[in-house]
């Protein structure tokens, strides 16, 4: 079984391979306390990208949108970054959220299949936001 910093390892490496492979240029910042996991750039324009990892729970993929340690609990905001690159380490699948879909909430879900009572309202598809 993979500790959690293994875990989030394999998800930043799998987004930044994926970036390279579909022609962006990555940069990794140094330390840990950048909100940034991965800097990413394509045609002298660059975007700052949060990496996160979940599996999923009875069909939904949970994750908490904002940063914590001992000393501070910080949401992430458009001035942070411009993505949240969610990876589910389960299904290998990564999805790339932007920061405007989720500016503000401290956590978001994502479903694998559609709603059983067929609800809309405030539900995020896996599908729409797929990367790799």
């Amino acid at each position: 079984m993979s500790s959690t910093k293994q875990i989030a390892n394999e998800s930043e490496l799998r987004f930044a391979s994926e970036f390279v492979r579909k022609g962006w240029y990555v940069f990794l910042p140094y330390g840990e306390d950048s909100p940034v996991d991965l800097l990413i750039s394509k045609k002298r324009i660059f975007k700052r990208v949060q990496v996160k990892a979940s599996k999923p729970k009875n069909g939904i993929i949970s994750c908490k949108l904002r940063s914590t340690n001992n000393w501070q609990d910080k949401k992430y905001s458009k001035k942070d970054i411009d993505f949240f690159a969610l990876y589910d380490y389960e299904n290998k699948k990564g999805y790339l959220i932007p920061i405007e879909k989720v500016d503000g909430m401290s956590e978001i879900k994502i479903r694998l299949c559609k709603p059983k009572n067929n609800q809309k309202k405030r539900v995020r598809l896996a599908k729409d936001y797929i990367y790799f």
